[in-house]
């Protein structure tokens, strides 16, 4: 029995760092499904922790009692909040298996994996296994930086803005911003702190980071950009903060130069290859109250509204402001939503207005589409789940356990700040989100501090 336990533990591991490297590639470009290993890890590692005393002991559920309430709560509100206004009851009980249940499921997946591996395998800190799980994530940016290259080779030009592995533009700034988050935060926790949780090198660390750069400049995309920069200084926010009563000036203050040149040396980058932030202002004026005739809503042969200088308006800066303004609109219209749907924005703006030529599928920010699906209720079950989330990180953060908690704290506000401005609360962003805070709020939860590899 101890043997095939070990095994499954070791194909679970296998497992899981297989998926990390796989999750933003398309299924099609994949010789399987996602989901085929998905279910195993969310099975085998459920039924390893249940059937294992010692697992159980070692994870200190009254610590994370709260947030596993509120997950609970909010998936089941919304299942039963969709059977009294979904349109459709069995697709909206298709997309909330889909798209909430499988992920909830992997962030109570991630929150024993670690337990279930260290009865089996006790060398395995939750340092090296985290370590071990960026490596795998960023092996997707390195597979990218390499095709990129090849292609200049090829063709003798950089194609910005062009992704081969992933979907499109929006998964790898995703996943750039996702893995260099976790980098930051450790080069700045060594560099202020003198504290390391991952198990690399400052070199190694290093290289990392600047082929996430020069990924972020490659892919060329703006808000991935500001995210990229608001992680930078969030990052060094906290840790000046968990440092201030050192007197340790001269380094903080030459590290904070060091962000500020970074910045603008990636903001001068965003600005001088991407055109669309010189008529910003005037094109979100313009796209603010498009109607819905216009290109942003019907795709095929909608009227491209001009912006106060005559011109048309760019896409990207005009539609997002219609469908922020039109989204917020439609959440205010309907509170209790219209139940778990993708493309919801779509379909409600069709049935409401009528016109069925409007085809753009979402709008583009993931709070909204939250929003119109399970109504005000949801939002603020979402919210509240994420800030108890926010209060382990910190407390966390606060009281010792200064990395993992920092992990937390930034992956939380980075993933909440993204869903303002992305479409990210859906598919694999969602399940890479929920699988790792799961993971995170798992090792918080370890009763035995040896465990998660503290730094002294």
């Amino acid at each position: 029995m101890t043997k095939t336990r070990n095994i499954l533990t070791g194909a679970i591991i296998l497992s899981v760092l297989a998926l990390c490297f796989i999750w933003p590639i398309p299924n099609d470009q994949l010789p399987f499904h996602r989901n085929g290993l998905i279910y195993p890890i969310i099975v085998v590692s459920f039924g390893l922790f249940f059937s294992s005393v010692t697992a159980k002991q070692s994870l200190h559920l009254s610590k994370i009692k709260f947030v596993l309430i509120a997950l609970w709560v909010l998936t089941f509100f919304i299942l039963i909040n969709g059977f009294f206004v979904a349109p459709d009851i069995k697709e909206m009980v298709s997309t909330w298996d889909g798209q909430w249940l499988r992920p909830v499921l992997l962030f109570c997946a991630g929150l024993v994996l670690l337990p279930v591996i260290q009865t089996h395998f006790p060398s395995i800190t939750a340092a090296r296994l985290f370590t071990l799980v960026i490596l795998f994530f960023w092996g997707v940016i390195l597979i990218h930086l390499l095709d990129t290259a090849w292609l200049y080779w090829r063709d003798g030009v950089i194609h910005w803005g062009q992704t081969r592995i992933v979907y499109n533009r929006t998964r790898m700034s995703f996943q750039v911003n996702m893995i260099t988050g976790f980098i930051l935060a450790e080069l700045l926790a060594r560099g202020l702190l003198r504290q390391h949780f991952l198990r690399l090198g400052t070199p190694t660390l290093s290289f990392m980071l600047l082929c996430n750069l020069l990924c972020t400049g490659l892919v060329d995309t703006r808000w991935g950009t500001i995210g990229l920069v608001g992680s930078l200084f969030s990052t060094f926010i906290l840790l000046s903060l968990h440092s201030m009563r050192r007197s340790r000036v001269v380094l903080t203050g030459g590290i904070l130069l060091a962000i500020i040149l970074a910045s603008v040396a990636l903001g001068y980058t965003s600005w001088k290859t991407d055109p669309r932030w010189q008529n910003i202002e005037s094109d979100a004026e313009a796209g603010w109250n498009a109607p819905f005739t216009s290109f942003c809503y019907n795709r095929t042969n909608g009227t491209r509204p001009l912006n106060d200088l005559g011109v048309q308006m760019d896409h990207s800066n005009g539609c997002r402001a219609s469908f922020f303004h039109q989204g917020w609109k439609l959440v205010g219209e309907h509170p209790a939503g219209m139940g778990p749907r993708k493309e919801a924005f779509r379909y409600v703006l069709r049935r409401d207005t009528q016109d069925n030529r409007i085809n753009i599928p979402h709008s583009h920010y993931g709070l909204i589409e939250f929003g119109i699906q399970n109504g005000i209720v949801g939002i603020a079950g979402w919210l509240i789940l994420l800030a108890g989330c926010w209060y382990i990180g910190w407390k966390e953060f606060r009281h010792g356990n200064t990395m993992l908690g920092m992990f937390l704290l930034l992956f939380t506000v980075g993933f909440f700040s993204r869903t303002m401005v992305d479409h990210n609360l859906k598919d694999h962003y969602l399940e890479q989100y929920m699988f790792l805070t799961g993971l995170l709020i798992g090792m918080c939860a370890l009763r035995n501090p040896q465990a998660t590899d503290k730094p002294s």
